[in-house]
């Protein structure tokens, strides 16, 4: 069999996984993974970007529990960690290292939709469409065009009606500065490389708390920490700043994160002097 046929079966593998249904999901998976490992290009992709990717830390990032108590999925931006990071996870849900039904039920879980269909369309869908785009094959797009008018005239809608508070409540608000730092930094370089030290150094205090998790008081470091990395994924200067400002109080007394606390209060610091130097 060529590697051409050996690609398509594989992929036809994933495409069974999306438009099937939830209850025979791991026969699927356990399909998928078998397919992968005869289909020796697609594995050497996988290969590839696992050779860089650090499953514990990344899978301590992905899957989260919020502020409010609600646990997230949040994928990585980079197309290397999305391949290894979904394969970890499927090859974990094949194991039995991680129970499906309630992994689904957990992190996929919103009011109004199938938990089931948005793990597709988080991890399998985008799984599926970097290999296949690896190797020349049509990406696939599973989202109804109704649904897509759909969302798209409610999303234009909302940006057209005004948020109205009257001035009561305004009053009991406290205001951004006038001029917010991430409107300044148009005009200077450097914002991109910041916020890719600071997840950096978020990645390496990550790493440090989660020896720590039995304490309580390290979840809600794991929290502040979780909640910069994905203010650096947003490059939003602002927010980074102010939760620098939380974790340094908040980490007090924690002494194996006291330097990055420090190293990471100084690169934001920097740079804001860098912002002021060129107002």
């Amino acid at each position: 069999m060529t590697n051409n046929e050996n690609s398509m079966r594989f992929l036809s593998a994933c495409d069974e996984l999306i438009t099937g249904k939830f209850l025979v999901a791991e026969n699927k998976i356990q399909k998928v993974l078998g397919l992968l490992a005869e289909t020796p290009q697609v594995y050497a992709l996988v290969a590839e970007c696992m050779e860089h990717f650090n499953r514990d830390r990344e899978m301590g990032k992905a899957f989260v529990q919020g502020s409010g108590g609600k646990f997230l999925c949040i994928m990585p931006d980079e197309e290397y960690k999305i391949i290894a990071l979904v394969f970890c996870t499927l090859a974990d849900i094949n194991v039995g290292k991680i129970n499906f039904m309630e992994f689904v039920k957990r992190f996929f879980s919103d009011e109004g939709d199938n938990p089931y269909k948005r793990f597709i369309s988080q991890m399998i869908i985008p799984f599926r469409n970097l290999i296949a785009e690896a190797f020349g094959y049509p990406k696939i797009d599973l989202t109804p065009k109704a649904e897509q008018t759909e969302r798209t005239d409610k999303e234009e809608t909302q940006e057209k009606q005004p948020f109205y508070m009257d001035e009561e409540m305004a009053n009991k608000i406290l205001k951004f500065p006038t001029v917010r730092n991430l409107n300044r930094v148009d005009s200077v370089t450097g914002l991109e490389k910041l916020c890719i030290v600071c997840q950096r150094i978020c990645g390496q205090m990550l790493d440090e708390l989660e020896s720590m998790r039995k304490d309580t008081h390290t979840e809600e470091l794991l929290m502040i920490c979780y909640a910069l990395v994905m203010a650096s994924a947003d490059q939003d200067l602002d927010m980074l700043r102010g939760l620098t400002y939380g974790l340094k109080y908040a980490s007090k007394g924690v002494k194996s994160i006291k330097y990055l606390v420090r190293e990471l209060e100084e690169n934001i610091e920097r740079f804001i002097n860098t912002l002021e130097n060129h107002d």
